[in-house]
């Protein structure tokens, strides 16, 4: 299943807050992450490879940093839904079923006992330094996200034991940071990230919540994750190369690039897609299609700034491709 953009989106925010040349790591595969699309889904092997480029060489430990900037404005109807949840309990579970609408690329579990309650992360690919790199960015960020959930919603944090899966940092400097961040119960070499809370805290009830805009936003939440599943181009690689073209607004990266940011040769793409009947040039054009289409029919956007996000220098070229496309003017379309 495809998810949101927006993991990859607060980790490139994270890594330029910690003074890594991310910027200049994008633009080797024709990205820019100003014009990134907020509502873009992204294939897990895609944003792999996309990481791939952008964490070479970063210790994964910088991951505790990196974290920290993560953000909950950009959650929209999810963070809505948890904030509408009648108690604790209801906002931890509706956070299980809906994690793929969140920035976390394992799984989300909820692990509950007599006296206690665990959030148990089972981050993947820890065996590898990217894996690990992200694993940190994303426990380091999910902490934060409990934490900020809490202080909206008009609730005090609770006291809580935090297990890491790696090992303690060596450096003695880095070592504080982490206990400075996690609190005094941290413990590390920890079959999984867990966050533990005593179990009380489960029927605490949260000032925020309201029944109404919480099914208004479960609808929405359900939405996204059918969005999500839908089906896509057959192919891995011709779904790969899609989703590729189609982060950003304003900027379709040429066939070098997403041959880069997929990590095989450029020959090996065109052949690829030559036996899968396509063409990359198939690919972009289809999506462009699709796009236009979608913006015609939004008034409010004009001809200009359609041609403009689809990436055409001037609204003349774009106005003869879709006078091939489709037979008539965008002008004459949206009459």
């Amino acid at each position: 299943m495809k998810r949101s953009i927006l993991g990859l989106m607060y980790l490139i925010h994270g890594m330029r807050q910690a003074g890594i040349p991310v910027d200049q790591r994008l633009k080797q595969i024709g990205l820019n992450a100003n014009a990134f699309d907020p509502s873009a889904v992204i294939h897990a092997d895609l944003e792999w490879d996309i990481l791939r480029t952008l964490a070479k060489d970063i210790h994964p430990e910088l991951g505790l940093d990196i974290g920290q900037h993560y953000a909950l404005a950009g959650y929209g109807p999810l963070l809505m839904l948890l904030l509408t949840s009648s108690t604790v309990e209801k906002a931890l579970k509706n956070a299980i079923q809906y994690q793929a609408l969140t920035h976390l690329s394992g799984q989300l579990l909820l692990k509950e006992s007599s006296d206690c309650v665990a959030l148990e992360y089972q981050s993947k690919q820890l065996d590898q330094p990217l894996g690990l790199f992200r694993a940190q960015s994303e426990i380091s960020g999910t902490l934060k996200f409990l934490q900020e959930i809490h202080m909206m919603a008009g609730l005090v944090f609770p006291e809580i034991r935090v297990e890491l899966p790696f090992p303690p940092p060596k450096d003695a400097d880095m070592l504080f940071k982490f206990q400075q961040y996690y609190g005094r119960e941290l413990y590390f070499d920890c079959p999984y990230a867990r966050f533990v809370f005593q179990s009380n805290i489960m029927n605490v009830g949260i000032p925020s919540s309201d029944a109404i805009t919480f099914r208004l936003y479960e609808d929405k939440c359900q939405m996204e994750i059918v969005r999500f599943q839908e089906d896509t181009l057959q192919g891995t690689l011709i779904e790969s190369v899609r989703d590729f073209l189609d982060i950003q607004r304003g900027y379709i990266p040429s066939m070098a690039e997403t041959a880069q940011a997929l990590n095989i040769p450029e020959r090996t793409l065109r052949h690829q897609l030559q036996q899968q009947k396509t063409s990359y040039k198939d690919i972009r054009e289809h999506l462009i299609r699709q796009k236009a289409l979608k913006l015609i029919d939004d008034p409010s956007v004009s001809i200009e700034r359609i041609a403009e996000m689809l990436g055409y220098s001037e609204s003349a070229a774009f106005n003869h491709a879709f006078k091939r496309w489709f037979g008539q003017s965008p002008r004459q379309y949206r009459k």
